[in-house]
């Protein structure tokens, strides 16, 4: 069983290099994407940092310490590039995937009625490849489930990129709200996710 604990700043550096190394290797955007890993890291961690100061996101520990997964998570209505220029540069890099996820979120939540401190965005959540299938992605979100309670959030979001991803909400209530099929979405009349299968979904449940 995993030892669920708090992102802190201990954490920061491992954190963002299993987030690194887990995105790179098997998020279907990001492997599309292809960013150097040596680009990729820096960036990382600077984000990581962020999400450790609003005190939302969770890691996972084996018995020996070391870090097996993560999930970092914000308010629906925060955004991350109002961290800074470097958060603005490092998404720049993945400019499509990031009209994406707001054209889904768009389209399936009535943002105009979410208020601060209401809705719990997962943005983020990986587990490190030798520890995958053993229910660490799950316990992970029900730690978030309970954390999300106690800090007054009514709902939890989360844009599921894979079958993997959502299979792990699915199985702690979260109901699929809607979907993208990659190969459906342009940017600026170029379809980046064309030879991408299957689709984004938008994952919600109530609290």
């Amino acid at each position: 069983m995993a030892i669920i604990v708090p992102l802190s700043s201990y954490h920061i550096s491992k954190a963002a290099r299993l987030y690194t190394d887990v995105f790179l290797n098997d998020e279907p955007t990001s492997v599309l994407h292809a960013p150097d890993p040596a680009m990729f890291l820096p960036f990382a961690e600077i984000y990581v940092r962020a999400v450790f100061t609003k005190n939302l996101s969770f890691v996972s520990l084996d018995q020996s310490s070391e870090m097996t997964g993560f999930i970092f998570c914000l308010d629906l209505l925060s955004d991350i590039r109002d961290e800074g220029e470097e958060m603005v540069q490092f998404l720049s890099h993945f400019r499509e995937t990031v009209a994406l996820i707001e054209k889904l979120e768009e389209t399936y939540l009535d943002l105009s009625r979410i208020t601060p401190g209401t809705v719990l965005h997962v943005f983020q959540i990986g587990v490190d490849a030798r520890h995958r299938k053993s229910g660490i992605a799950k316990e992970l979100i029900t730690r978030v489930i309970s954390w999300g309670k106690t800090q007054g959030y009514s709902r939890i979001v989360a844009d599921c990129t894979s079958m993997a991803s959502l299979r792990s909400f699915e199985s702690c209530g979260f109901q699929c709200t809607g979907s993208i099929p990659y190969d459906s979405f342009t940017v600026d009349g170029k379809n980046f996710f064309s030879n991408l299968n299957g689709s984004i979904s938008l994952v919600v449940k109530n609290l």
